[in-house]
């Protein structure tokens, strides 16, 4: 009987072999990601300037895109003067903006500045962008402090996903992405003695967390995924990793209470009311006074980009921010409902990421806020 079934799982394991050297393999044009990185002091861990990245699920995508001279995909920085003479617009974000998953023609603000020539051809418009994996606003201030501010943008765009607050958040980056909140890769936000919330640069010296979440999955087991729906195997290690992370957090006084909160709601995520998702907020909304103070400091305006993939829940918490503070919104999904598209038609089918038409769609719903507002180029 022992023999049957060896010759069974052999017998299967030979055909995910086959399957996934007929199938995947030969549109692979790599199999592994490359994500060359540096350290920018002041700033934190950004593309290594001028190298390859490649990035894969895969299944969907296999983008390999060069970064520019300042550690973003992008294309390479106009020169102050250049900038000048135009209306130019800098979006910032976390994965959105950074887009590993399509080449740099098809990004958003790229597909913007091609529509905008055709169809706002007076106002000039030309763009660039800051983005970078796994951070929130407040991570992303020197984004604007060192790099975008130097070309003037006349307006400034902050992307707004789903999870920005628990990236605002350093207990909340800890918990999702492993970090070890007192040695981030990133600026984060800590309050003072007396309660007021303060900047702490990021450290060189950053590391994660031990046993920190992470995907274990190999490119078979992602095509496995992709083929079953489930690996169960991997879930379960993810699964005791969070749980060891938690346990960790908790050793720490300073972090205990808000821990405990979290778990006694039993649930993974940080939902609303939370103590932690509470602090996020608050963390949040320290960092749209920051941005809004920089940018209108240096005469530009600013709005926010508010993506479709934010929840209802989420969605007003996001809305009463940005109005109490007059930040006009650019709301992604209300124009996809407008023109009777589904927000997951532009997505990839196994990642949350937008695709080439994703993007085209995102470049449209801000054509149409621009033809509405051309106030903002000094039109």
């Amino acid at each position: 009987m022992v023999g049957w079934n060896v010759l069974f799982l052999s017998l299967g394991a030979a055909l995910i072999f086959i399957d996934w050297k007929s199938w995947i393999q030969p549109r692979a044009p790599f199999t592994e990601a490359r994500l060359p990185t540096r350290f920018a002091p002041g700033v934190g861990v950004l593309n290594e300037p001028g190298a390859e990245v490649r990035w894969t699920n895969h299944v969907d995508f296999w983008v390999a895109q060069r970064a520019n001279r300042w550690g973003f995909l992008d294309r390479e920085p106009l020169t102050p003067e250049q900038a000048a003479q135009t209306c130019h617009i800098a979006f910032i974000g976390d994965s959105f903006v950074e887009a590993r998953e399509v080449s740099i023609a098809d990004k958003f603000h790229v597909r913007l500045e091609e529509l905008a020539a055709r169809a706002l051809p007076r106002l000039n418009i030309t763009t660039s962008a800051y983005g970078r994996r796994a951070t929130g606003q407040i991570n992303q201030l020197p984004f604007y402090d060192e790099y975008a501010r130097k070309l003037r943008p006349k307006l400034v765009v902050l992307v707004f996903v789903s999870n920005d607050f628990e990236d605002n958040h350093k207990l909340g980056a800890a918990l999702f992405k492993g970090w070890d909140p007192d040695k981030s890769p990133y600026v984060v936000a800590e309050k003072t003695a007396a309660g007021a919330l303060a900047l702490r640069p990021p450290d060189p010296a950053w590391r994660m967390l031990p046993s920190s979440p992470g995907s274990l999955e190999s490119p078979v087991l992602r095509w496995l995924r992709r083929k079953t729906g489930r690996v169960p195997g991997v879930q379960l290690t993810l699964d005791h990793q969070y749980r060891r992370v938690i346990e960790l957090l908790a050793q720490d006084p300073r972090y205990q209470s808000v821990i405990e909160a979290y778990l006694s709601g039993g649930s993974k995520s940080a939902e609303v009311g939370s103590p932690l998702f509470e602090e996020a907020v608050e963390f949040t909304a320290f960092a749209l006074d920051e941005f809004q103070r920089r940018v209108a400091a240096d005469g530009a305006s600013l709005w926010l980009l508010l993506t479709s993939n934010i929840g209802d829940h989420l969605r007003g918490v996001v809305e009463d921010l940005v109005e109490a503070r007059g930040i006009p919104v650019v709301s992604h999904r209300d124009y996809l409902i407008r023109q009777g598209r589904k927000p997951r038609e532009g997505r990839f089918p196994s990642d949350r990421h937008w695709t080439p038409t994703g993007h085209q769609w995102v470049a449209e719903a801000l054509l149409e806020r621009l033809r509405q507002r051309p106030e903002v180029c000094g039109a």
